[in-house]
């Protein structure tokens, strides 16, 4: 209990910090997040053709834009300026529209109750991205709870948990207003609420009612839910592996034998389908205008599948650490060391620990189920891109954030070595100290 209270404060302070020294509005797409928060609240759904509000466009004037398209933006407006939507990014379309609303909802309850109970006055983005430290902390309860399900000792699985809600990556999608910020929690409680279930620990509703949130969220989200079915058909290979008997016999004696198992990848995979269908109907009845007349989807267009990318995009998804963007505080040489370091560990552990565990048991069925996860994402999402929406765009490695804890958790056998013990504590405790005094000081 003490481990988990320092990690849920730790994870206060950083978010909490990281909203105190960012103050401009994240290029990472958070105008419209902001946007689509705010709606929500007053009882609005976003829809493809909706432009921007007064109230996130007005809160951008102030705080301003991090980036160069920031100097197109006009001086703070005060409450009675009518503002344009089409000055500002995306040609004032709000592109986060192919979202479900779940993430915006909880957010701005919560956002509403900081503002009540803090003294002063506060905008949404503030409140907004204070709200998103609960994500982090409870995101630092299940990462806890799925190491220690796994067996790791307190120090591999408390420097585990530090060095992932400390990374820069992690902790700018939690501490701006943005649906990556759920990531890390839902790929955590998933795979622990699997592992739990597989074992008799817990109810055969848990994990898919994950997979169900997962999918109303955000749709990279299911990252997390592909990982738990790999791992879940490898159990089921790995037990069948000795059968010599012809095909179709084969198959209705693994149907009979894996039983369990195949109803929880049938319960997942319904429930997933279910839940997105009812959102892409959703987004049909509500929208303004087709998706492809929207400018941001427009600027992507495709007429044929791009292979070369297709081919490439493995890359951008097997290390989802690896951050091309840090915030202006955060960009010293201390933390872009030990966040590259942190990431680097991970997938070396994961990759190490895969290799070296005993054939068929669980970690060893976790590491090939995350890597291949990591590695196929970004060919799938390229997929899913052109073939949905018929556009193409680089995947950003944060889109396979849901892969963090199952990718952490593999690794885990490297963690519990002497080395790597000390390595991890002393990687945990470099991004940790680093971070903050970059919040204190920088």
């Amino acid at each position: 209990m003490l481990c988990i209270a320092v990690l849920v404060l730790l994870a206060g302070v950083l978010s909490w910090g990281h909203v105190w020294r960012y103050t401009t509005v994240s290029p990472i797409d958070e105008l419209q997040h902001l946007d689509y928060l705010i709606k929500v609240q007053n009882g609005e759904m976003v829809g493809n053709g909706d432009l921007f509000g007064q109230s996130a466009m007005r809160i951008e004037t102030c705080h301003r834009l991090d980036a160069e398209f920031d100097i197109k933006i006009q001086p703070c407006a005060a409450g009675d300026v009518i503002l344009v939507p089409q000055d500002f990014q995306e040609g004032g379309f709000n592109s986060a529209s192919i979202h479900p609303p779940t993430y915006y909802a909880i957010g701005g309850v919560v956002a509403r109750v900081i503002d009540w109970v803090t003294p002063g006055e506060h905008d949404w983005l503030t409140t907004g991205r204070l709200a998103g430290s609960l994500w982090l902390m409870a995101a630092a309860m299940m990462l806890w709870f799925l190491f220690r399900e796994l067996l790791a000792d307190r120090i591999a699985a408390f420097s585990l948990t530090a060095a992932l809600v400390a990374s820069p990556t992690v902790l700018h999608a939690i501490a701006t207003i943005n649906t990556d910020g759920t990531a890390l929690f839902i790929g955590a409680a998933i795979l622990w609420a699997v592992v739990r279930w597989e074992r008799s620990a817990a109810p055969f509703w848990l994990p898919v009612s994950v997979a169900a949130f997962a999918a109303a969220t955000k749709v990279t989200n299911l990252v997390a839910v592909a990982l738990v079915l790999f791992y879940l058909l490898g159990r089921v290979a790995w037990k069948s592996r000795s059968s010599d008997t012809d095909l179709r016999a084969w198959f209705r004696q693994q149907l009979s034998a894996n039983k369990r198992l195949f109803r929880m990848m049938a319960a997942i995979l319904g429930v997933v389908g279910v839940v997105s269908v009812v959102w892409l109907v959703t987004t049909r009845i509500i929208q303004l205008l087709p998706l492809s007349e929207i400018p941001m989807v427009s600027r992507f267009r495709i007429t044929s599948f791009p292979f070369e990318g297709f081919v490439e995009s493995w890359r951008q998804t097997v290390s989802p650490l690896s951050t091309p963007y840090l915030a202006p505080f955060l960009q010293n040489n201390g933390i872009v060391l030990f966040a590259g370091l942190v990431a680097l560990w991970v997938l070396g552990a994961a990759v190490v620990s895969t290799i070296r565990s005993a054939p068929g048991s669980r970690i060893r069925m976790i590491g090939c189920a995350s890597l291949l996860t990591v590695v196929l994402a970004g060919p799938a999402l390229v997929v899913f891109n052109s073939v949905i929406q018929g556009v193409y765009v680089l995947i950003p490695t944060r889109y396979a954030l849901a892969a963090v804890p199952a990718l952490a958790a593999s690794g885990l056998p490297v963690a519990s070595t002497r080395v790597g013990r000390v390595t991890l504590s002393v990687l945990a405790g470099g991004m940790v100290v680093s971070v903050l005094a970059a919040i204190a000081f920088a």
